[in-house]
């Protein structure tokens, strides 16, 4: 399509996802506790990454310049994700305790504004 297309910048990826729980049954019986702790932003960040690399792989019809321009069209991104829970259970009796923490890293949100970005510079929609 356009043999001028230039989205090169560095990669710098840090994500940082921190949980930490704390549950303190004091003094109690028949206490149920169920925790689930979620980080999917993975999987997910490899399905932009490779949506993005088809995308120029398509668009581009000189294989090795899209394989240079998909390496050096990458993004700068710090994400920093902190949770921190504490439940305390004192003189109780027959207590059901759920807790659930799920953490999506904010990193996607670049990745599908570059991913946008690459649409309508190619004007693909």
């Amino acid at each position: 399509m356009s043999d001028n297309l230039n989205l090169s910048t560095e990669q710098i990826n840090k994500e940082i996802q921190l949980s930490e729980e704390l549950i303190h049954i004091i003094n109690s019986c028949d206490v149920t506790v169920s925790t689930t702790d979620t980080k999917a932003a993975l999987s997910l960040q490899a399905s932009l990454q490779a949506a993005i690399a088809l995308i120029i792989s398509i668009s581009i019809a000189d294989s090795a310049q899209a394989e240079r321009i998909t390496q050096d069209l990458m993004q700068t991104s710090k994400t920093k994700q902190q949770t921190i829970q504490k439940v305390v259970i004192s003189d109780s009796q027959g207590v059901n305790v759920t807790t659930t923490d799920t953490q999506i890293a904010l990193n996607i949100q670049v990745l599908l504004q570059i991913l946008l970005a690459l649409i309508v510079k190619l004007d693909i929609l």
